[in-house]
């Protein structure tokens, strides 16, 4: 790494990827830098339909109330923009651009309808960066960068959203294990304590034919803090020593864009002494 460059740093979705999807995309994409073979439509539907929420929440946040036809026509732009700047991409079976866009259009409408008058929209896109600190008090030499999508006060708390668009309804005790919340309200014990913020909330729309709005609520504990560095320690060594494999039977492996890269892994010897966040 050049003195240029960014400094190196966590964030959520590269200490998630690395132990929790596949440590060799993760090497691929975020230490070797390989140009991918294509992108999965879900990973650009994905973009526009936060894009698109985000505009819905900078709408709240300053008094109006978004209609969702106007949300729905910034989808359906945003999505073929979208499409434009990422080139290659590959989509499911039974899928295509407009397919896609009438679903995403359904969803953002769903979104709006189950947007609750009450709440109040604090904070949208918040930066943060923060140290790493274990617990003799050691701060490691990587912090934890990133972005909340919102802060909301809903019935007189103050509670972290993260918006996720899914195939399915997710399980419960799916928000319990996550590795984001803890992550989140690491971040804010540390950049906000005098705000005293305990909850982390999911509010996921569901991809299917009639969408399904469902918000997950979920706490963490300052051990589950401890334990999110402890991870952090971990990752920092299998980066160190490139101990890096593929997840064979992985949920993400058919829209990975380094499936040729990951067949060809066992015969390559790359290494590199530069390392990436």
């Amino acid at each position: 790494m050049n003195s240029t460059s960014v400094r190196e740093h966590w964030s959520y979705s590269s200490l998630n990827q690395l132990l929790n999807i596949c440590s060799l995309q993760w090497a691929f994409q975020r230490l070797y830098r390989l140009t991918p073979e294509f992108k999965s439509a879900s990973l650009s539907f994905g973009s526009a339909f936060h894009r698109t929420l985000e505009w819905v929440a900078h709408s709240r946040k300053e008094g109006i109330t978004p209609k969702a036809k106007d949300a729905s026509a910034l989808f359906d732009d945003l999505w073929r923009r979208q499409l434009e700047e990422d080139g290659e991409v590959r989509f499911a079976d039974e899928e295509d651009a407009d397919t896609l866009s009438i679903q995403g259009q359904s969803m953002t409408a769903c979104v709006i309808a189950n947007a609750d008058p009450e709440e109040r929209m604090l904070e949208v896109n918040r930066t943060f960066c923060v140290p790493l600190v274990d617990a003799a008090g050691e701060a490691l030499e990587k912090p934890m960068v990133g972005e909340m999508d919102c802060l909301v006060e809903t019935r007189g708390e103050k509670v972290i959203v993260d918006w996720k668009s899914s195939a399915k309804r997710w399980p419960a005790g799916k928000a319990i294990k996550d590795l984001q919340p803890t992550t989140y309200l690491y971040t804010a014990s540390l950049l906000m304590p005098e705000q005293h913020i305990r909850s982390f909330r999911f509010d996921v729309v569901t991809k299917t034919k009639t969408p399904v709005f469902e918000q997950h609520l979920t706490m963490r504990s300052p051990e589950q803090f401890q334990r999110l560095v402890a991870l952090a320690k971990i990752a920092e060594q299998l980066v160190q020593h490139e101990l890096f494999y593929p997840a064979e039977q992985g949920f993400y492996c058919g829209g990975c864009g380094f499936q040729g890269a990951c067949r060809a892994w066992q015969r390559s010897q790359t290494r590199t002494l530069s390392l990436a966040a």
